[in-house]
């Protein structure tokens, strides 16, 4: 834990601050602690569209591009913080070089890889469901909090759905 406990950092990040930007190596997974944030990409037709959401005591408090990192690209995604957010910080390289002295430390990588796989799998269910309502019902019960903490245009971006669209179907549910 001491060890560990070396390569950890806090940092705060005001509301709308980018935490993470496209282009970047991704070196490090963050935790939120308290706040929430997203990721976002930029479309060929220059669209902005909501990839992720992210806050505390969930499978989605783990802030990490977990597909760039695996293909070992620059990140393709912005993270920024939709309300001030504290992050809990850690270097990848640093684990990694840990796992020379300290052999389960690679467990650290699985319990982080299994959420991932996890909100992967339901994302796989949510943006494949056939109709607008069965996207929204299916985010919701995988994801209620989402509907809470963020505004409901970012939501439809991220489903794929018109924000008028969404708002219709939001009224029938």
């Amino acid at each position: 834990m001491y060890e560990l406990s070396k390569i950890l950092t806090f940092k705060k990040f005001p509301r709308k601050e980018i935490l993470f930007f496209d282009g970047e190596r991704v070196n490090t997974i963050a935790l939120i602690v308290e706040g929430s944030a997203y990721s976002s990409i930029l479309d060929v037709d220059g669209v902005v569209r909501i990839t992720s959401f992210h806050y505390p005591s969930s499978l989605l408090e783990i802030v990490f591009n977990y597909e760039d990192y695996l293909q070992n690209m620059p990140s393709q995604k912005i993270y920024r913080a939709y309300e001030d957010v504290l992050l809990l910080l850690l270097d990848i390289a640093a684990v990694k070089r840990l796992y020379e002295k300290f052999p389960r430390f690679y467990q650290l990588e699985l319990m982080i890889m299994e959420p991932n796989f996890v909100i992967a799998l339901k994302n796989v269910r949510i943006l494949q469901a056939k109709t607008a309502t069965d996207k929204i019902k299916l985010l919701k019960d995988y994801f209620p909090q989402i509907f809470q903490l963020f505004p409901y245009s970012y939501i439809a971006s991220y489903l794929g759905i018109h924000r008028n669209t969404f708002k219709k179907v939001m009224t029938h549910i």
